[in-house]
């Protein structure tokens, strides 16, 4: 008579050999004469698993680990059955004490977590790689994947964690550094790293190139894109970053060329597109761009309604999706509030905010938004104007922008919601329809500044540069240009321009020229403050930036000076704004060409203020 294990061999030969049925009448026979038998279970179970009879087999699994659960071939292959079956929860659990059992079988569960990633299920896996990473520490891939479970799952700052201590584990691993260098959070050390180990990659030239910039390096940047180019010239990203470094360098012609090269690489592309119409814009020749072009020679209804296509281009599409409520396409709302936020800069945020007392009115035989249509409004606003909207939208909560969306934004009376441009395209559907804004933004009195007009001069309040990369070369005017020239017209100056321009507005006050810097204001941060010093000047004088639009809001004089190809809120050709009913425009008729203007805003003042 055979002994017990050369019956369970014989078995187990038979089932090698596929004679299912023989072997199943033996393993039967060795539980008849040893019930409980843990080995025959897991053996017989397997068996069954093989013929399609998965819970079966699994129960029978389970009961030979009941049995004897310190072998980590019965945990491993209890989980296989329950993979088959489907329960990934449970199938994690059964790897994670196989391993326990035997750390070499963390493999096992590093695999399983593949699997269940390809298959878009990251929670199961994401379990698994967490008893991976507990068993052995030390391992790179367990925390690389359980990065991207954790990803999947929406927990990016505990899967920067994990990438982070992989890195540290695997400090020559050229995919995972690439991996932590293309994301928005990389650091210029995180690029460098990467190119180090892989410098024929022209993604990680592209986004050091991006890093650069943000930070305003526009020669450094314009280098790295172009190493990015060598090695990939088919590279329609490279192409468009770069050409946005050109324009940001006073190079219109170069960037609109760049552009072209990359629209015909990807000539589907709406972010190259938008760019591209920047770049014929800004070459002065708006009837070659697309919705801004639109936008600037007055076809509003056309141009509007192409703008939404920036929803797919850079910067927008980051914030697209921002709040789940549905967008508002100008229906009523039930009794319902409407959620307005802002979007793009600060200037933006001022000029859509005049539309808001049209939320209120009859707008366009289609939209008929009014009081009884909308019970209120809310406004995410950057945080700097909050104080400032808010005394003046009465009727509007107004809330702050912050990292995080505020709860407020969530509330269940919100029915809708749309992003500040898309307002115009319901409310500005032609040109008869900017006859309804009017100013919106009421200065506060109690923060009237000291530094008024004396005497018989005028006090011009002054603003001559923007910071901002992409156009600050082509706007900015020199400040001793623009000082002289209004001195010489019989002005006083205040200046309204934010920044450390204390040396510069010395030295023309040693000149002899009345400029007054006053002291206290923060002109960058503190915008309810600046508000209160433009309405305490008689005038100002500014290029395209936020000063230009706190006074238009204002209802406050001012006079922008306008480069050659100005922005497409201007308009062509035009020396009024239909945005801002005080607002004159004085535009250069030629590229860097600022004298002709300046000298056409010093005849109008000596014409105003003789």
């Amino acid at each position: 008579m055979a002994t017990l294990q050369e019956a369970l061999l014989i078995a187990f030969d038979l089932q090698r050999e596929g004679r299912f049925a023989e072997a199943d009448s033996v393993y039967g026979q060795i539980l008849d004469a040893v019930p409980g038998h843990p080995p025959a279970l897991h053996l017989r179970g397997l068996l069954l698993a093989q013929c399609g009879r998965l819970e079966e087999g699994c129960a029978l699994v389970e009961q030979a680990i009941a049995g004897d659960g310190s072998q980590p071939d019965l945990h491993a292959n209890h989980a296989s059955l329950l993979e088959a079956l489907g329960r990934f929860g449970a199938a994690a659990e059964a790897l994670a004490r196989a391993a326990a059992l035997d750390p070499e079988r963390v493999a096992l569960l590093n695999n399983f977590a593949v699997r269940r990633l390809a298959a878009d299920d990251p929670a199961p896996a994401e379990q698994a790689l967490r008893a991976a990473v507990d068993l052995r520490p030390g391992l790179a891939d367990p925390r690389i994947n359980r990065a991207q479970a954790l990803d999947a799952l929406g927990r990016t700052d505990e899967a920067l964690a994990q990438r982070r201590i992989a890195a540290l584990l695997a400090p020559d691993d050229a995919a995972l550094l690439g991996a932590l260098a293309l994301r928005p959070d990389a650091t210029e050390a995180d690029l460098r790293r990467a190119l180090r180990l892989d410098p024929e990659r022209a993604a990680l030239w592209n986004r050091l190139g991006a890093w650069r910039k943000d930070r305003g390096a526009l020669p450094a940047a314009r280098h790295v894109y172009e190493r990015g180019l060598a090695l990939d010239p088919a590279d329609a990203a490279l192409w468009n970053n770069r050409a946005n470094v050109r324009k940001g360098q006073g190079d219109p012609g170069g960037a609109r060329e760049a552009l072209r090269r990359a629209a015909a690489l990807r000539p589907d592309s709406a972010a190259i597109r938008s760019n591209l119409s920047d770049a014929h814009m800004l070459c002065g020749d708006p009837a070659a761009a697309l919705a801004e072009a639109l936008l600037a020679l007055g076809r509003f209804a056309e141009g509007w309604d192409a703008w939404e296509d920036r929803w797919s281009a850079e910067p927008w599409c980051r914030t697209v999706g921002r709040f789940p409520q549905p967008l508002w396409s100008g229906q009523p709302l039930g009794g319902g509030r409407l959620l307005v936020w802002g979007e793009q800069g600060v200037g933006d945020e001022v000029m859509f905010a005049t539309l808001f007392p049209l939320l209120t009115q009859s707008s366009t035989d289609k939209t008929q938004s009014s009081t009884k249509a909308l019970a209120g409004c809310l406004l995410e606003c950057d945080a700097r104007l909050a104080p400032l909207f808010a005394r003046s939208l009465p009727g509007v909560e107004v809330v702050p922008r912050g990292p995080l969306p505020d709860p407020r934004l969530s509330g269940p009376d919100i029915a809708a919601q749309i992003p500040s441009g898309s307002l115009p395209r319901l409310l500005l559907r032609g040109e008869e329809d900017f006859r309804r804004l009017r100013a919106i933004l009421a200065a506060d009195p109690a923060r009237m500044p000291a530094v008024r007009r004396t005497g018989r001069r005028p006090l011009v309040g002054i603003a001559w540069h923007t910071t901002n990369p992409k156009w600050g070369r082509l706007r900015n005017v020199p400040l001793a240009d623009l000082a002289r020239t209004l001195h010489a017209a019989g002005v006083d100056m205040v200046v309204l321009q934010y920044g450390d321009c204390a040396g510069e507005v010395a030295a023309l006050v040693a000149e002899g020229v009345a400029i007054a810097l006053p002291p206290g204001l923060d002109r960058k941060d503190d915008l309810d403050g600046l508000a209160a010093q433009i309405a305490a000047t008689d005038l100002v004088v500014t290029i395209d930036n936020a000063t230009a639009h706190l006074a238009g809001a204002l209802g406050h004089p001012v006079w922008l000076l306008l480069s050659h190809a100005p922005d497409w809120r201007w308009l062509i050709g035009r020396d009024d704004s239909p945005w801002y009913p005080s607002a004159r425009l004085f535009r250069q008729p030629a590229a860097g060409d600022w004298r002709t203007p300046l000298d056409a805003v010093a005849d109008r003042l000596r014409a105003l203020f003789p």
